[in-house]
């Protein structure tokens, strides 16, 4: 499939990015100051002292004002929550209803957001924290291995998720009565209509989409089982081998939905953990240039996620998981300004522990917003039948919102 095709694609360029990302920090000297994933250098005097031995053990935080730090947690707070709850009310509650292009351009200004998050943000401050000379050969002598987590976290994210989209299947298909081998062969079918299959001799079934119906040479399944079972169909050859089947129902779409809106979240909240930290202990003229970036970041985000669990399908009580999952979102980073805040005084950052722990976090970070942006939300969002019958206007302005998502956070890289 198209779909399958553009995240197998998109999949192998974050691959040879990150491979490629271990050369590109070593040879280039990143400025000083603060960035999402990490706490840098705080001083326009760090070059005079370059030479100068750097205690890494240094604990405590200079000029930190309580007052404007606690009103940041509050801030955060609203900004995000703002984002993530505009969706998800706007979808479940009629009188706060909201155009469905806002909504559909806002969550692609999010995909754009979390992907130049995960490159420019998390990954890059995975590579200065983990190859810090205050670490020394605690790591070994590799340089890359934030880059060897980034791909760690991808594969883990992938297999997992194919793992409960496939146990997802069984359950789907025994609940209907069918056979189980066919949940292994089976492929998620957009639209509710079309697959290609091929037998010995290159047979290619024809689908119809609009009529919702298959039509198909098939020995073992009768025309009223057809219509029955008209969400899920097994082709056989003379030698009864089954060489595919599809589910055409939507629950298996919107089961996959779900699994990889969870994946999102996740991520999510494991770096919205770290820049909550990292905010807490900024000072100077930093904080408020770092405060005002994590406020857009967190509101495209919010943005993003919300749109996705707006439509996640529930059985039961789906509004109230909605709400609960988007409150997760809202409160995790504020959350990591209170562990900030309370360990200000005895927070070393650049211990190796501290060094260690942030960019082990940064570089998983990096790979689970790297995978769900490439291919749960890029691919998939612009690969669907739905998007593909937009007018074209509609379609320029969903790929300009995310192109300006990931282009504002580029930019913001240069200060936050």
């Amino acid at each position: 499939m198209v779909k399958t095709r553009s995240a197998r694609l998109l999949l192998q360029l974050a691959l040879l990015t990150l491979f490629s990302s271990a050369q590109a920090v070593s040879s280039f000297t990143m400025k000083p100051g603060f960035h999402l994933g990490k706490r840098h250098g705080t001083g326009a005097d760090d070059h005079d002292h370059e030479h100068e031995e750097v205690d890494c053990y240094a604990s405590g935080v200079e000029d930190w004002n309580k007052g404007l730090h606690i009103g940041a947690i509050f801030i955060v707070l609203v900004v995000a929550g703002l984002g993530v709850f505009l969706p998800v009310l706007g979808h479940f509650v009629p009188q706060l209803h909201m155009p469905r292009t806002m909504l559909t351009l806002g969550k692609h200004l999010g995909t754009g957001v979390i992907i130049a998050t995960a490159l420019i943000h998390m990954l890059p401050g995975g590579y200065e924290s983990l190859n810090d000379p205050c670490i020394g050969n605690r790591m070994g002598d590799f340089g890359g291995w934030p880059g060897t987590l980034a791909i760690i976290a991808i594969f883990a994210m992938h297999l997992i998720e194919f793992v409960l989209s496939n146990h997802a299947m069984g359950k789907h298909a025994h609940s209907h009565g069918l056979p189980a081998g066919l949940a292994e062969h089976s492929h998620d079918i957009e639209g509710g209509a079309a697959a290609l299959v091929e037998n010995d001799s290159t047979q290619t079934a024809s689908l119809r989409d609009d009529a919702g119906h298959v039509h198909i040479a098939d020995d073992s399944l009768d025309k009223q089982q057809q219509q029955e079972n008209c969400d899920a169909v097994a082709v056989h050859t003379h030698h009864n081998h089954v060489h595919g089947a599809s589910f055409l129902n939507d629950d298996m779409t919107a089961e996959r939905h779900k699994i990889s809106t969870y994946i999102l979240e996740f991520g999510i909240c494991l770096h919205s953990v770290i820049i909550g930290l990292t905010l807490s202990v900024a000072t100077g003229a930093g904080f408020k240039t770092l405060l005002i970036a994590i406020c857009f970041h967190q509101f495209c985000e919010g943005l993003a996620l919300g749109s996705r669990l707006a439509e996640v399908q529930h059985r039961k009580h789906a509004f109230l998981r909605a709400i609960l999952s988007a409150t997760l979102f809202m409160l995790v980073t504020p959350l990591g300004m209170v562990i900030g805040i309370g360990v200000r005084y005895s927070y070393a950052p650049s211990s190796p522990a501290s060094l260690i722990t942030i960019g082990v976090l940064d570089s998983l970070s990096a790979g689970i917003l790297l995978y769900s942006g490439l291919v749960n939300l890029l691919a998939e969002e612009f690969g669907t039948l739905e998007f593909r019958g937009y007018r074209t206007s509609k379609k320029v302005a969903c790929f300009a919102a995310t192109f300006i998502g990931a282009g504002v956070m580029a930019l913001i890289g240069k200060w936050a």
